[in-house]
């Protein structure tokens, strides 16, 4: 009896070592990291009336760490975290700023100091596979998280007839809403399981920034424009990183 079991054991432990060996050949997971060039995308990057957020945002840069754990040769789940830091532009601020000086019927000259726009995101999501030779390509769409922080905008105008100087200052502010995302990869061997790694991504959601005020101040003349608003915030990340299979 001990012999005649000792044969379906061995056959068991065979045939699991076999698709084990299969599996870990044909799914494997791969973990990569990326950097590159940031664009906003949205309302934040292009101008438009009665929105002094509209064309805020500029270029600049992302970090982004990805984590692909395959399901089959062709599929897999894919999550990744990604922060972005983007330049600011004071010009939508400074027009604002001239509305508020035609009331006092003078011309400022506008010195500006303003901070960083800040955006981050958790996704996850199905990936799929094409695959070259040791070469991959990698398409993904995924939901998650996103956070982003506006920035502070502060701008002091000199008067060309004199006078006080007025300033006028934009508070920072955060907001988080659901995000979606969708991009691709191109990897590419370097040595055993070590690859180089191009790749693009398109991050965004309708995110509201609350109680913002914009706030002018000269002397006793005050003024303050609450905007309270929601509006597409997102960005394209191009870069390029490394990523080891295993």
């Amino acid at each position: 009896m001990k012999i005649s079991l000792r044969y379906p054991a061995l056959s068991i432990l065979f045939f699991a070592l076999i698709c084990g060996r299969s599996y870990g050949q044909n799914t494997r997971s791969f973990l990569s990291v990326t950097a590159g060039y940031s664009l906003p995308v949205g309302e934040l990057a292009r101008e438009k009336l009665d929105d002094p957020f509209s064309g805020l945002a500029g270029s600049g840069y992302f970090g982004q760490a990805n984590f692909d754990f395959r399901l089959s040769r062709g599929f897999g789940l894919r999550a990744s975290g990604s922060m972005n830091l983007n330049t600011t532009i004071s010009q939508p601020i400074v027009d604002k700023a001239n509305d508020y000086a035609e009331v006092l019927n003078e011309t400022f000259l506008w010195d500006a100091k303003v901070s960083k726009w800040k955006f981050n995101a958790l996704m996850i999501g199905p990936a799929f596979y094409l695959n070259m030779g040791r070469a991959q390509i990698e398409v993904h769409g995924q939901v998650g998280k996103i956070w982003a922080d506006s920035p502070s905008v502060n701008l002091v105008g000199i008067s060309e007839a004199g006078g006080e100087p007025i300033t006028v200052d934009l508070k920072p502010a955060s907001t988080s809403a659901l995000g979606l995302s969708g991009g691709a990869s191109l990897r590419f061997p370097i040595v055993g399981n070590l690859f180089f790694q191009l790749s693009g991504d398109v991050i965004g959601g309708q995110a509201e920034l609350k109680d913002v005020t914009i706030r002018a101040v000269r002397g006793s003349f005050e003024f303050a424009e609450p905007i309270s608003e929601k509006r597409f915030v997102g960005v394209v990340n191009v870069g390029a990183g490394l990523g080891i299979a295993f």
